[in-house]
């Protein structure tokens, strides 16, 4: 939290006008820049798996667990415990998260710009900067900034006509990219109860962490769930139920209550719950071709509302309303995302993207120079203000190389 304290200390650089602002670059920057340098050589240090790094600090396996599995698998050290210091840095706009995408539409449409809603680009032609939709319509660009999934990019690009050196170079980069994976991604229960914020608000916050028990995770998300995997074929549905009970009774859920933050959200007497866990992508694909999809989600439902009523929020039992859930295969099918991840790339393979913070601004180069890439997918580890940084370094890009082409 102290690195945080360091790394978070000034508005970012790349934010600011450098050359006008002598005043931030002389009283903020300059006497910053030694503590940076020497942090991110701690943070360097720190990039083992949070499992094994809390190995060495925790005797216990029970509290390990209980910390770890907050994280997605071989979460790198540093980002995994640095979370706890940006977690208590969260506000939420009026009106709910939904208000941040109306305000950057807003502000792109009040710029002249222009915005396509549920139009999917399935083919980038590189040579002749044109990209085309499911539609068949095409588009030109000077520029094109990827913010989407990289494998598809990687996929639907058309490099016929480049330089041969640029080919080579992008079928390397694509094969890396192919090679490797999504991070975990997650399972979220939507509900509506009979029962007024009160009664919320007397028990827990509006955004927390509940884990039931003490006991933790322990086997049950790493060997036990592979080698279900592994065996898939031979597992019957009351084995996966059977592991499906432990998996609830002993995870870590993420709970939002978006009415204690903003009352107007809700109806009078009314709440609305998000209840989140962690949850593997291959479990959800392999039990939908098995075809049995339907009654795995009613199932995990099931026992989500079971723990939580059973815990944390005992008048939950009776009051709900009404309810629905998104799975990995809801995330992928939705925004594309492969594997459903929700942050980009996975920690349990190598990295086919920029993973240094002091050589971040190569992150957003792709081997096609008219094509950039920003996002959660450009950089790792990955997240809201990663995916800030990558886009303003890529839009920045973009324009220097704009400038550059009308002078030549």
């Amino acid at each position: 939290m102290k690195h945080m304290d360091v790394l978070y200390g000034i508005e970012n650089p790349v934010f600011k006008d450098l050359k006008r602002d002598r005043n931030y670059v002389f009283n903020k920057l300059l006497p910053w820049l030694p503590k940076f340098i020497f942090t991110v050589g701690k943070i360097n240090r720190m990039k083992m798996p949070v499992e094994e790094y809390l190995e060495t600090i925790i005797k216990n396996p029970s509290l390990r667990d209980m910390i770890s599995q907050h994280f997605f698998k071989n979460t790198p050290a540093f980002f995994a415990l640095s979370y706890f210091s940006l977690f208590l840095d969260y506000f939420y706009p009026k009106g709910g998260v939904g208000k941040l995408s109306e305000a950057l539409k807003n502000k792109v449409t009040e710029c002249g710009g222009e915005i396509k809603t549920e139009t999917k680009i399935v083919e980038v032609m590189a040579e002749k900067r044109l990209v085309t939709d499911q539609n068949n319509i095409t588009y030109k660009y000077d520029n094109l900034i990827w913010a989407a999934d990289l494998k598809a990019l990687y996929k639907i690009t058309e490099t016929e006509g480049l330089l041969p050196e640029i080919k080579t170079k992008f079928e390397e980069t694509k094969n890396k990219m192919l090679k490797n994976r999504g991070g975990d991604s997650v399972f979220s229960l939507f509900l509506e109860a009979d029962e007024p914020l009160e009664s919320f608000r007397e028990i827990a916050h509006g955004h927390f962490f509940y884990t039931p028990s003490k006991l933790g995770l322990g086997k049950t998300n790493r060997e036990e769930l592979d080698n279900l995997l592994s065996n898939f074929e031979k597992v019957g549905k009351e084995q996966i139920l059977t592991w499906l009970d432990k998996f609830t009774r002993l995870n870590t859920y993420e709970i939002s209550i978006p009415g204690l933050k903003d009352p107007g959200l809700v109806p009078p007497g009314k709440t609305g719950l998000i209840i989140s866990l962690l949850a593997e992508y291959d479990l959800f694909s392999k039990i939908q071709k098995a075809g049995w999809l339907d009654e795995f989600i009613a199932e995990l439902e099931n026992r989500i509302l079971s723990v939580i009523s059973d815990s944390v929020y005992p008048m939950l039992k009776d009051k709900i309303i009404a309810r629905f859930s998104f799975s990995p295969l809801s995330i992928e099918n939705r925004v594309g995302s492969s594997e459903g991840a929700i942050t980009g790339w996975s920690f349990r393979k190598s990295m086919p993207v920029i993973n240094k913070i002091q050589i971040a601004d190569r992150s957003v180069l792709t081997p096609i120079p008219s094509i950039y890439q920003a996002g959660q997918w450009a950089y790792s580890p990955a997240g809201v203000p990663m995916s800030i940084f990558t886009g303003k370094l890529a839009a920045d890009k973009a324009l220097k190389r704009m400038k550059k082409l009308r002078k030549s």
